[in-house]
């Protein structure tokens, strides 16, 4: 649920399971256990908010959104509400006053910071008032005492319970929020891949269909030439049109040629050291940083260098990994391809300053608030951090069976490995051969 949205729906669901228990617990107290309490003026307040929910219902009969501003407006009510029926009913002493959680959580999940600060606020206030100001709890003869030191226990309990909820639930929906946005953003990005994959089988199918009248409308020109006269003036327009035909055929040709290719790039399936040279690449002619290409198999029997399909999942988490890289290191930057038997890895190691040990373990997270770097005088001190850019890569690269570790080098500058089992990689390739 999208941060400042919450369905009117379950507000109203919710307030109505309130009021049933609000109900059960007033006439269990009054007739059940026979104790004495102000009951119509406690019944008032329940018929009120039953009378607030109908209209609600009434008035939107479908369900619908509400603004930020209104879901706060609603759970104010029932703060207000809950708060007027503990103080009819013994105020903190009343086992009930747990329930006053309730609205500041819910906000805490699903409303703006703001809205639910506005609501903790008045949540404290009225757990304020409520030690200080009630009626007597409810019992049997003579009016039990409640010790003052005991109430004033209760009040620094549920204001620390509030506060708490209201924090970390607020800071764990924020972070699921901003997952699902990542997790959105890395979903449109493999959709724009498989747009682009899709465009080259289109090309491809309109090439063969237009091959066909692209060649009658060239047949039937050159008989009308042939039946011209040499000096009519339409021969040099179905000379024109005749050309161009001609050269609509030749871009069609070539479209069909490229198409030929399993994923329309001449080099599909390729050693990991050559896609990540390609990433590297731009990087070479856009900055003086030396980035170094290495690979070797660590075991003989290894045998050669695991091929795989050139993915998209894979250079463009390369291409981050190593644009991150050259953006903060000094001078150089290594890449370095192993495999043995059974594992094929990519470590790419820069010599900056390193990943910042204090958000080193939470890289991988879709947002990260400062710089993962430890360099104040780094190219990305005013960015907001790794974060989306990491998640993003880090869940592509999952995606084709890699496991992906940062850390930094006893030398000195960070460290990415990506680490994926041969069978992943060589399963891919041999899908595109059969797809083939």
């Amino acid at each position: 649920m999208m941060a400042g949205r919450v369905r009117l729906e379950t507000l109203v669901s919710l307030r109505w399971i309130a009021i049933a228990g609000q109900l059960a617990a007033l006439f269990v107290v009054r007739y059940g256990l026979g104790f004495s309490f102000p009951l119509f003026w406690a019944l008032a307040a329940v018929s009120l908010s039953a009378a607030v929910n109908g209209y609600l219902m009434w008035r939107h009969p479908g369900g619908r959104q509400l603004a930020d501003r209104e879901a706060v407006l609603e759970l104010a009510f029932d703060l207000l509400q809950l708060s007027f029926l503990l103080y009819l009913t013994g105020g903190l002493a009343n086992p009930f006053a747990l329930l006053i959680l309730a609205p500041v959580t819910v906000s805490a999940s699903v409303l703006s910071r703001r809205s639910t600060l506005a609501l903790l606020t008045l949540g404290l206030l009225l757990i304020s008032l409520l030690a200080l100001w009630h009626r007597p709890l409810p019992w049997e003869g003579t009016a039990l005492a409640i010790p003052r030191l005991y109430l004033f226990a209760v009040w620094a309990g549920l204001a620390l319970a509030m506060t708490f909820l209201a924090l970390y639930v607020a800071r764990v929906s924020a972070e699921a929020r901003q997952r699902a946005q990542a997790l959105a953003a890395t979903e449109a990005a493999l959709d724009r891949a498989q747009k682009l994959s899709d465009l080259g089988a289109l090309a491809a199918a309109a090439a063969h269909e237009l091959g066909t009248p692209l060649g009658t409308i060239t047949l039937a020109v050159r008989e009308l030439l042939e039946e011209l006269p040499a000096d009519d003036p339409r021969g040099e327009d179905l000379r024109l049109i005749s050309d161009q035909a001609e050269r609509c055929r030749d871009i069609l040709q070539q479209l069909s040629m490229r198409s030929e290719q399993p994923s329309g790039h001449p080099f599909d399936v390729q050693p990991l050291s050559a896609l990540a040279r390609e990433a590297a690449r731009p990087f070479e002619r856009l900055t003086d940083v030396a980035i170094e290409v290495h690979d070797r198999a660590t075991d003989p029997a290894a045998g050669p260098q695991p091929q795989t399909r050139r993915r998209p999942e894979i250079l463009h988490a390369l291409t981050s990994f190593i644009e991150n890289a050259v953006g903060f290191a000094r001078g150089r930057v290594e890449i370095d391809i192993c495999w043995d038997t059974s594992d094929a890895w990519c470590r790419i190691r820069d010599d900056g300053p390193g990943f910042d040990t204090a958000v080193l373990r939470h890289l991988g997270a879709p947002y990260l608030g400062a710089d993962p770097r430890g360099s104040p005088s780094s190219a990305r001190e005013s960015a907001a951090g790794l974060g989306l850019g990491v998640f993003i890569a880090k869940t592509l690269l999952e995606r084709t069976g890699a496991r992906v570790e940062f850390g930094n080098a006893a030398e000195g500058g960070a460290v990415v490995s990506i680490r994926w089992p041969r069978s992943a990689l060589e399963d891919g390739d041999k899908n595109t051969e059969d797809a083939s």
